[in-house]
């Protein structure tokens, strides 16, 4: 993911909303709570934390011949787990993302940037650990829990592209919801040829933590 790009996008929204109820006053900040998978799930499941990046973008924008500064602050965790198939030495191909976006209040409307995107362009946009994914084809759906919220998981299969140069197939599996002032995406990634990997997948979700 080019994550400028999707920052970016959150301040353009803003953007048009205060065009829609009216002039922007002083700096305007919006910033997310962590978004992270509990020690417990991380265990169970033999997946690492990665990293966790703060990602803040500052912008400043003209309004009604009026400059404002607008700052955004998301945050995003990667985990992993190394795995060994045939056709492959072992490596960080089995992936689990979480992103979390804060909700955004302009003028006393609200404007939710997260939830613009679908879980099509969140399997393209939000797969950090990977160069390009291609090819997604939606292949199923599910319910699991997360947040304390019955959220739809759709399930894509794909060609992923690493940036060390690696391709396979890989199954991708999305999804997300509100939680206090945040939006909350997961995605997880990992090649086809590790079937019982799904529900791995679930528990993570289902790990999933984040303050209100």
């Amino acid at each position: 993911m080019n994550r400028r790009v999707v920052a970016g996008a959150l301040l353009a929204a803003m953007v048009v909303v205060s065009g829609c109820t009216g002039i922007l006053s002083g700096s305007v900040t919006f910033s997310a709570s962590e978004a992270t998978v509990s020690d417990d799930a991380l265990e169970s499941t033999g997946y690492e934390h990665n990293r966790t990046d703060e990602m803040t973008v500052n912008e400043t924008f003209s309004v009604a011949g009026q400059s404002r500064d607008v700052e955004v602050t998301n945050w995003i965790s990667e985990y992993h787990r190394s795995v060994g198939i045939d056709g492959l030495a072992e490596q960080r191909v089995a992936v689990f993302t979480t992103f979390s976006s804060p909700k955004v209040s302009v003028l006393g409307q609200s404007f939710n940037p997260l939830a613009e995107y679908d879980n099509r362009e969140l399997a393209e946009q939000f797969t950090t650990q990977l160069n390009a994914v291609n090819d997604l084809q939606e292949v199923g759906s599910r319910n699991v829990t997360m947040l304390g919220s019955s959220t739809e998981v759709t399930k894509f299969e794909a060609t992923v592209t690493t940036a060390a140069g690696l391709q396979f197939d890989a199954y991708v599996h999305v999804t997300k919801v509100e939680h206090g002032d945040d939006h909350v995406a997961a995605i997880g990634v990992y090649p086809q040829q590790l079937p019982d990997e799904q529900e791995t997948v679930n528990e993570l979700i289902r790990g999933v933590e984040h303050e209100e």
